[in-house]
């Protein structure tokens, strides 16, 4: 396992989970980011801290600190 920001542009990976503070995790989950869903890295910003990913056909924006305590695998 790893942590989101580690995963590579057009690199697809699944969430194993997301232990962030309850409230980001609350939304997290409203949008998407869920145990079992697929996620695909689409773009990284030029200053590298706000990244794009594609899940549920939807491209959402996270900053890259928001991302460090998302599992993948």
């Amino acid at each position: 396992m790893r942590s989101l920001n580690e995963l590579k542009i057009n690199e697809e990976s699944t969430i194993v989970s997301v232990n962030t503070d309850i409230n980001i995790k609350r939304r997290l989950m409203d949008i998407g980011f869920v145990k079992g869903e697929k996620i695909k890295l689409i773009l990284k910003n030029f200053g590298d801290n706000m990244r794009a990913y594609k899940i549920k056909n939807t491209v959402m924006a996270l900053r890259v600190n928001d991302t460090k305590n998302i599992l993948i695998k």
